[in-house]
């Protein structure tokens, strides 16, 4: 019955099928639009889209990235792939092709290859369909091989385009770049290398980037020095340095009166006398990390320092009160601190520091311990005058097993009430987020309905553990 009632039923359909079949191919043929509407869009708003899409795809700066991937895999690239009308849109839009990403790496499961002939006669496509577009640029490769000659030539040759440019060669490539040509378009630049000499004087400092006169940001990786470079350093605004000594921040920190963003790890210490730096009174933002992040403090005074992050690493007491001696001494009014991994032992002077913050409005902070964070707590709620700006905290408890998380949300809850108003003494806290590494600990039932009538009075509220959100 079942092959007959087929034998029946199938030819009919064949039909049909072949039917559509042939109707869409005259479609196709006469009203392509039709089978696909977004090709009946005009020029003009698919070149918008075209330059979305590739928008979307780029990092807020051109840093490297874990998991490098090929440029063919995303826009502009791809957008040629799709069809005519496509690819002529894309081939005619130059500042699609203005950003560009290469990365190689040697570890396994990466992109493998290098930058030989073939990746830079792409680069050489790549970069003339961009026109006279300013470039932003990521050249990195970590494969121990030596790129194809040719690179350095092509990039040199449209260097008065460079914009926002990112390189990782090996060191000895940096001198093939020329040293007389100027940059004028250039904001950023990142640099870093391998195969680089380790000898403790410079012979010969690079030359290739100093004549960049909108040069602002500066980054240095962790295998380079800033005395290997000559470079426009009065100018700058944005500071970055990696894995670097004492020493080289504090020179470079006396080269750069008009920093108002510093970013820097610091690996080894100085012994003997040093001169302070002059005040850095554009400074507003300042990051240290490394294993002796504060011993640059010493040295420095920062009248306009608004935000502190030394979030790298657990700090002892002496750089806690280094850094308490540093706004003091600087007369800073401090709007937001980083602080991290604050042990039990230290909770006295991480208290203390706070203490000598009246303006701070945003504190992150991650404790190891709930005793820490109740204490925190308790102050916030019994003293007015202790934090009084504060709007604004974002805290991390780590003990997975600690006793005392229950009290520190019996006394959250406390502090929260109380600063849940602005009153003579201190301004209403709008914003509390906490993280509880404690995961067998529950909020008391009295506690959940008072947390919920601050969210419906405007505080904007985030606790949790690291599986359960409780508001």
């Amino acid at each position: 019955m079942l092959s007959a009632t087929n034998g029946h039923v199938l030819p009919p359909f064949a039909s049909i099928l072949s039917q559509r079949d042939s109707t869409g191919s005259a479609l196709a043929d006469s009203e392509p639009n039709l089978l696909c509407p977004i090709l009946a869009l005009p020029v003009e708003i698919t070149s918008e889209i075209f330059l979305h899409c590739v928008l979307a795809h780029l990092p807020v700066e051109h840093t490297l990235q874990p998991t490098p991937s090929s440029p063919s895999d995303k826009p502009p690239l791809l957008l040629t792939r799709i069809c005519r009308q496509w690819r002529m849109i894309a081939l005619s839009m130059p500042e699609l092709w203005c950003h560009v990403a290469l990365e190689f790496r040697a570890s396994r499961g990466l992109r493998r290859g290098y930058l030989d002939s073939w990746w830079v006669s792409f680069l050489h496509r790549w970069f003339d369909r961009a026109q006279n577009q300013p470039l932003s640029i990521l050249i990195s490769d970590s494969t121990y091989v030596e790129p194809d000659e040719g690179l350095v030539l092509l990039l040199d040759r449209h260097r008065q385009r460079w914009r926002d440019v990112t390189i990782n060669l090996p060191f000895n490539q940096f001198y093939r770049f020329s040293s007389s040509e100027s940059m004028p378009k250039l904001q950023r630049l990142a640099l870093d290398a391998f195969n680089v000499p380790h000898t403790p004087a410079v012979v010969d400092p690079i030359t290739a980037f100093q004549h960049a006169p909108a040069l602002e940001h500066l980054f240095l990786g962790y295998s380079l020095r800033p005395s290997q470079f000559i470079l426009p350093w009065e100018q700058l605004t944005t500071l970055e340095l990696i894995n670097s000594t004492a020493e080289d921040c504090l020179n470079c920190l006396r080269q750069t009166p008009k920093l108002t963003t510093c970013s820097v790890e610091v690996e080894d210490s100085i012994t003997g006398m040093h001169s302070a730096v002059p005040a850095l009174r554009r400074l507003t933002a300042l990051t240290v990390r490394g294993s002796v992040p504060t011993f640059i403090f010493s040295y420095i005074t920062l009248p306009s320092l608004e935000a502190l992050d030394l979030s790298g690493r657990s700090l002892m007491e002496d750089e806690l009160s280094g850094a308490r001696t540093l706004i003091e001494r600087s007369q800073a009014q401090l709007r937001r601190l980083r602080i991290y991994f604050i042990a039990q032992i230290l909770t006295t002077p991480a208290l203390q520091l706070l203490q000598a913050l009246p303006a701070l409005a945003a504190l992150d902070l991650d404790a190891t311990e709930a005793s820490t964070l109740a204490g925190l707590f308790r102050r916030l709620a019994a003293d007015g005058s202790f934090l009084p700006q504060l709007e604004r905290l974002a805290l991390t408890h780590h003990r997975v097993h600690d006793e005392n998380t229950a009290a520190m949300l019996c006394a959250l809850t406390d502090a929260l009430v109380r600063r849940a108003a602005r009153s003579p003494e201190h301004v209403q806290l709008c914003a509390v987020s906490l993280l509880v590494g404690h995961g067998e600990t529950t909020p008391e039932p009295w506690m959940l309905p008072l947390w919920w009538e601050l969210v419906d009075r405007g505080m904007a509220l985030n606790i949790r553990t690291r599986h359960d959100r409780w508001i």
